[in-house]
C-alpha cells in the first residue's frame, strides 16, 4: 500500500513538473522578440510547432494582417516656370505618431477619414472608386499645402502602400519585412479647398 502511494506521489510530481516546464516554454515562446529568444528560436519552434502553436483567433477571429500608408508625389512649378516632380512622401506617418503621443488628439478623425477614402478607392465599384479618389485628393492636397506652403503645386499623385505582415510562422520577424503592394491614382488636379476633417491635418 505504501509502495503504491509512493509511486502515485512520484507520478503526480512528474506530471506537475512537466506541466510547469511546458507552460514555462510556452510563455517564453510568446514573449516579444529579444536576443535570448532569437538564440533559442530553433528548438523553441521545433517544440511548439505544429502541435502547440499559439494564435489569437479565439480572441480576434480577423486579426490585423496589414498596414496601409498614403504616399503623395507632387508636380511643383519652379520660379523659372518649369515643372519639377518631387519624390514620394509618406503623409500618414505624422498623423499616426501624433495620435500615439496624444491619444485624445483630433488626428483620429483624420485617420478614419483617410481609411474610408482608401477603402472606397480600392473598391471594385467604380462609383466608390471615384468617391475614394475625391476624398483622398482633398485630404492629400491639404497635407501638401501644409508641407509646401510657399510652393506653386500643379498636380498631385497618390499611392496607397499596403504592408502585409509576415505569416504566423514568421511572426518573430518585424512587420516591415512583409511584402509591399502599391495602388496609384493618375495625376490629379491640386485641390487646396480641404474638407472639414482634413483641415485638422498637422503642419
Amino acid at each position: 500500500m505504501e509502495k503504491r502511494r509512493w509511486f502515485l506521489h512520484i507520478w503526480i510530481g512528474l506530471l506537475t513538473s512537466l506541466f510547469i516546464l511546458h507552460f514555462a516554454v510556452t510563455a517564453f515562446y510568446l514573449t516579444p522578440d529579444n536576443a535570448l529568444k532569437t538564440k533559442w528560436w530553433k528548438p523553441l519552434n521545433q517544440y511548439m510547432e505544429p502541435l502547440f502553436s499559439q494564435n489569437w483567433k479565439l480572441f480576434a477571429p480577423n486579426p490585423v494582417s496589414q498596414n496601409k500608408d498614403l504616399w503623395v508625389k507632387v508636380r511643383i512649378v519652379t520660379p523659372e516656370g518649369k515643372t519639377k516632380e518631387t519624390g514620394w512622401k509618406n503623409i500618414t506617418r505624422p498623423l499616426f505618431k501624433k495620435k500615439q503621443a496624444e491619444r485624445l488628439s483630433s488626428e483620429g478623425r483624420v485617420i478614419r477619414y483617410l481609411h474610408a477614402g482608401m477603402r472606397s478607392f480600392e473598391n471594385k465599384d467604380t462609383t466608390e472608386q471615384k468617391k475614394g479618389v475625391w476624398m483622398l485628393r482633398r485630404a492629400a492636397s491639404t497635407a501638401i499645402t501644409n508641407l509646401y506652403p510657399n510652393k506653386k503645386v500643379r498636380a498631385i499623385k497618390i499611392r496607397i502602400v499596403t504592408n502585409t505582415f509576415p505569416e504566423l510562422k514568421k511572426r518573430h520577424q518585424p512587420d516591415r519585412s512583409g511584402p509591399l503592394h502599391f495602388k496609384d491614382t493618375k495625376w490629379l488636379d491640386f485641390s487646396p479647398t480641404p474638407s472639414p476633417v482634413a483641415k485638422e491635418w498637422p503642419s
